[in-house]
Order: C-alpha cells, then structure tokens, then sequence
C-alpha cells in the first residue's frame, strides 16, 4: 500500500522537528569540529506563485531569498565558501567550510548570481550538457506537469518519477512522448528550461561560477553499461569545454547513484572530486582522487522548514536524521530530507 504524501509530510516534519532539537543542544554542549559541509539546490524561485504554477517540479522549493538566508547563516558562524580547486589545493584540519552546489543546469540558476555577489561566495553549477545542446526540458519536470494537468495526484508523480528513475533517459524519454506527445519535453518558459549554450557560456565566465560534470543526459549511471557510463561522463566533459573553454574537476552523479567503477571512470575522465546525495560533515583535509573525495556528502535545504533550523542540523556532530539514513529507515519511509 503506497503512503499518502500527507502521511510522508507528518512523518518528515516529525524526525525533522526532533533532529533540531538534538542539534540545537549538541551546538550548545559539544560545539563543532572542522568540516566540509557541502550542500545541494536545483532551482531558485522568486515567490510562492512560482512555486505554485505547476508548470516545474518544485522539489526542494527554495526561494531566492531562503537561498540569502541561508548563506547568511554560515556566513555569521565564520564558515569559509570554498571551491573545488580549494579542496585541491588543500583545506585546514581544524577550519569550516561550505560548498555550495546547483544541479541540472536550469537556467533559473542565474537567480543565484546577485546573492552570489552580495556575499562574494562561490558556487558549482553541475551540467547536464545534453539538455543544454538540444533545449530540451527535463523529465521529472515534464511529468510533474502532464500529470498535474490531468488531474492526477502527488503521489501518482512520485511513483512514476521513481520508476523512471530505474530506466535510462532515452527510454524515460521516449515513454514521455509516446504518452504526451512529440513535443512534451519542449520546456513552457524560463522557470523549466536549461541554459542555452551561449547563454552556459557567458554564465561560466562569472568569477564566482564553476562548472561541473552532471552527465550528458542526467544518466542515472547504476542503469547504464560500462561503456555507456563512461560515454556520459566523458560527452559531459567534452561539451561542456566546448561550449565554455572550462573542464570540470568535479562530478555529481544523477540522483546521488554511484558505484567504486564508476568513481574509477569519473577519474579517468579527468575528475578529481564527486559528490552524491547523502547527507553528512566531510572531514578535513580532503586528499583530491581519494575514496572519500570522489563521493563528498551532501545536505539538501528545503524551503517549507525553518532555514536557520536546517542550516543548524547540518553542523551539528549528532543528527537523528543521519542515524536513520545509515540504517535505511528513510529510504523506506520514502522521502528525503
């Protein structure tokens, strides 16, 4: 029997309420140690109509100002916004540090820049260059829109989301055009829609801009053979040096799946850094090519909890949340966090 998303929000809000509780006195009791703290967005959006339109999956739902705010709050704890080549170039024991990390490649991601600015911060944009080269929109959005106008339920778009998430993208793809028509991966508007590559290659010119590796396709890698993993990763790094002149040194991979060959590949393609989609502190110093550096944690901020909150959980040592993902249990009650 599939759980209703009302139950998934009680559940989430539950776990979530009582992790900052542990958060707020392990800060106060034990402090916090040197770390990594690497953190994941998607899109940016000005206002809860956005969020609303239903024209683009809002996932984390994050507006421009919840991005500020969270900034802000690191920023007044002394953290220190780093990129990639700091990793490399080595990282203190004893400091703390952020990387901030979008991925997908929408063109929404612009949003981020004046905050960017406003803080002279860094961020990793990781690309999904296919998308880029051909306009097209991106598949989870496209179901969560088709769905949306047929009047099917939340839970009806997670299902089908996460059964695509078992296929490659040409088959996803290929179903969403049988299903909705020939042009249904056409993006709608500025909200749903990647970058155009000469827009990618201005926005990679921006001094507080760094590129990264997301694949060709946003390929589910797990999904892919070996030759066909390695075509992904490899296209991604071609494209995106030539439609901007830069090669990444880092890699996400699409919806957090890894595996040691694929890490191996990643390095073979001329990456030094990866990170997935679990969350938790990254130790320092952090030796780029190392087991760890290939797959740095990452926390994800949601924008219907306290930001602040959020941000607190993530520096503390002790999180309910982590212990639960460690064992599986959030897996299975089925959402993130």
């Amino acid at each position: 029997m599939l759980r209703s998303v009302k139950t998934h929000a009680l559940l989430k809000t539950a776990i979530c309420s009582l992790d900052q509780i542990i958060a707020n006195a392990s800060l106060q009791l034990i402090g916090e140690r040197g770390a990594l703290l690497s953190f994941l967005f998607h899109g940016l959006f000005q206002d809860e109509g956005e969020l609303s339109a239903g024209v683009v999956d809002p996932q984390q739902g994050v507006t421009v100002e919840m991005f500020g705010s969270f900034i802000g709050h690191f920023k007044n704890q002394s953290y220190k916004f780093i990129s990639p080549a700091d990793i490399m170039e080595g990282l203190q024991p004893q400091g703390k540090y952020v990387l901030i990390t979008f991925d997908d490649g929408y063109y929404n991601n612009v949003r981020a820049l004046p905050v960017l600015e406003e803080f002279d911060v860094p961020a990793v944009f990781f690309i999904s260059t296919d998308h880029v080269r051909r306009g097209k929109a991106y598949w989870w959005d496209v179901i969560f829109r088709e769905f949306g106008r047929r009047g099917r339920t939340k839970d009806e778009v997670r299902v089908a989301q996460n059964k695509c998430k078992r296929l490659k993208t040409g088959a996803v793809e290929a179903w969403l055009k049988a299903e909705f028509g020939e042009h249904s991966l056409t993006p709608v508007g500025e909200l749903d829609r990647p970058f155009s590559k000469s827009e990618l290659g201005k926005f990679a010119n921006h001094r507080l801009v760094v590129l990264g590796n997301h694949t060709k396709d946003h390929a589910i890698l797990t999904n892919y053979s070996t030759a066909e993993i390695s075509e992904q990763i490899q296209g991604a790094q071609d494209a995106i040096g030539e439609m901007t002149g830069k090669f990444p040194d880092i890699i996400a991979y699409p919806n957090g799946e890894y595996s040691e060959d694929i890490m191996q590949m990643a390095q073979a393609a001329g990456l030094s850094l990866g990170v997935v989609v679990e969350p938790g502190k990254n130790k320092v110093p952090i030796r780029a090519l190392a087991r760890e550096a290939m797959r740095m944690k990452r926390f994800i901020i949601w924008g219907n909890s306290g930001i602040d909150a959020q941000c607190r959980a993530s520096r503390s040592d002790i999180s309910l949340y982590r212990t639960l993902k460690q064992i599986h249990f959030i897996t299975r009650a089925g959402f993130s966090y």
